[in-house]
């Protein structure tokens, strides 16, 4: 049951790889899996036991729902786009309680959470890159190992998306079409799979250390993050809803929001 539980929890945090916007380390958050994840990640050698019963079927899940669910999704967000973006907006919101009591926010706090929020605004408003195209140059395998490390910084860093992040520098439909037909492309699958490796590693050691050494500070921008997400979408679909799909959209935010609270109260 716990395995199956793990699964299922793992295609959720894959599905936030794959929604613009979304974060699948926030997921992972969101569903209690997260600190334990990284510290089984960084004890690898150590708890070489605990670590395959846990990380094995999140991984599997994670991998299913990239390589699988793609395609599902993209046909949602194609067709349901505000529907869709609405389900995972409760999804992100649900995580906001269990952090909140975690952390006593004073004012100070609150002012650091709202200067992360606009930087990142900011950044998804005025910041972007020509669309990357794959030529077979030295610049474009670069970059595609660059494209990996990234993918692993927004994995392990919660609340920032690596598809909003991909958007941004132009390669969302490239990495998207990467993990769609990665047997078609094999020398950028394993330059991109060299990046995530490498980028995982390095960011793992980070944020173990920011939790250890500080950990309220760290959580406080997690908390900004997760704002920054939430109103990011917002502004994805605001202009889209009317009171023909208001109440349809309010069901599935709440649904989301439901969801999330359920997994996070499930017992591993």
């Amino acid at each position: 049951m716990q395995t199956l539980i793990l699964f299922l929890k793992g295609i959720v945090i894959g599905f936030g790889k794959v929604i613009p916007g979304v974060s699948g380390s926030l997921l992972a958050i969101s569903m209690g899996v997260y600190e334990k994840a990284l510290f089984l990640l960084e004890n690898l050698w150590q708890r070489k036991k605990e670590a395959f019963f846990f990380l094995f079927p999140l991984g599997v899940g994670v991998l299913v729902s990239v390589l699988f669910g793609s395609g599902i999704l993209l046909h949602f967000l194609n067709t349901y786009y505000v529907f869709t973006v609405a389900l995972f907006i409760g999804l992100i919101l649900g995580t906001v309680p269990d952090i909140v009591k975690k952390e006593k926010i004073s004012y100070k706090d609150f002012l650091f959470i709202l200067g992360i929020l606009l930087f990142f605004l900011f950044l998804e408003r005025f910041l972007c890159f020509p669309k990357f195209v794959f030529d077979e140059s030295f610049f474009s395998y670069s970059f595609v190992l660059f494209l990996g490390m990234i993918d692993a910084f927004t994995m392990v860093l919660p609340g920032i998306s690596g598809t909003a992040t991909y958007m941004m520098l132009g390669s969302y439909e490239y990495v998207l079409s990467l993990f769609s037909n990665p047997f078609q492309n094999i020398i950028p699958t394993i330059l991109f799979g060299i990046g995530l490796i490498i980028g995982v590693f390095l960011m793992i050691k980070f944020v173990n250390y920011a939790f250890q050494k500080h950990k309220h500070m760290t959580w406080i921008c997690i908390i900004g993050f997760l704002f920054s997400s939430i109103f990011s979408l917002l502004l994805k679909i605001i202009d889209f809803i009317n009171q023909n799909n208001l109440f349809a959209v309010l069901i599935l935010f709440f649904i989301g929001y439901s969801l999330i609270n359920l997994f996070s109260n499930t017992d591993l």
